[in-house]
């Protein structure tokens, strides 16, 4: 991750920002870990694409504003982005491809306004679409993950073809080292904030994991701890992730201010 964000902060003439997720497995396991032969065949693309993110939420103002002049508007940033966790066009696409509609409206009218005072208003709303990305992946990532632990228990993992071990000790540390990752003190404030609103996840899980040697028992207590909980996730999560959304568009107004005074 902090060879990604370096970039942003030299301020070079090339684009700040990592110019595309990965749209390929050994894509994205040849950028977000250092051993990319084992990365590449067992990182799921969404997660995969968090330090990207985490790299692009790091981009300065002046930056961004560079790159934006830079940048004609067929290669826009956003425009070439597709949904990680589904297919395009499947249901479960849905919540990726919402966002960055709106993202790559925004990016459009920055791009086509002449001068930077709407790039500037709406730098603080670019940083925080790249948080809610992170969210939309991370949830959907558990969700799938809780979804086959339950099959398993209930079906068992003959007849599901997957194990619990698998869930256990691949996808779910991915998803906890994810998080983790994010709210590391080198990050942008934006991936730092939505990892503390996740973190009772890893918490939550590298818990049982620890305390619960059995695979079994331990995957009954995670869902039925998430299920739990199921207010936190699907009401206080989302509620403060638009309060994220709403400090950066009222931020928005003071990057205007302060570019339209030539400070």
């Amino acid at each position: 991750v902090n060879s990604m964000s370096n970039p942003s902060s030299r301020g070079g003439s090339a684009p700040q920002t990592p110019q595309t997720t990965p749209n390929t497995t050994n894509g994205s396991g040849n950028n977000n870990n250092n051993n990319p032969s084992s990365a590449s065949s067992s990182t799921p693309r969404g997660l995969a694409a968090i330090p990207l993110l985490c790299a692009a939420a790091a981009e300065s103002r002046p930056a961004y504003l560079r790159r934006l002049s830079q940048t004609p508007l067929e290669a826009a940033w956003w425009k070439r982005q597709e949904p990680l966790c589904a297919a395009p066009g499947s249901l479960g696409a849905i919540p990726e491809t919402v966002l960055l509609m709106m993202a790559r409206f925004l990016e459009h009218l920055s791009l086509t306004t002449p001068g930077n005072l709407v790039a500037s208003f709406l730098w603080p709303l670019h940083n925080s679409f790249l948080g809610l990305w992170m969210m939309i992946i991370l949830y959907v990532t558990v969700m799938k993950s809780v979804t086959a632990i339950v099959a398993i228990l209930v079906w068992g993992t003959r007849r599901t073809g997957i194990s619990l071990t698998r869930e256990w000790e691949d996808n779910l540390p991915l998803v906890s080292q994810s998080i983790s990752a994010m709210v590391e003190r080198h990050q942008a404030l934006t991936s730092r904030l939505v990892g503390l609103i996740l973190l009772p996840f890893p918490t939550v899980t590298q818990f049982l994991k620890q305390r619960v040697p059995n695979m079994t028992v331990g995957s009954c207590l995670l869902v039925t701890a998430l299920i739990a909980s199921w207010w936190y996730w699907f009401l206080v999560a989302p509620f403060l992730m638009s309060c994220i959304l709403w400090t950066a568009l009222a931020s928005g107004t003071c990057f205007a201010l302060i570019e339209f005074a030539g400070v």
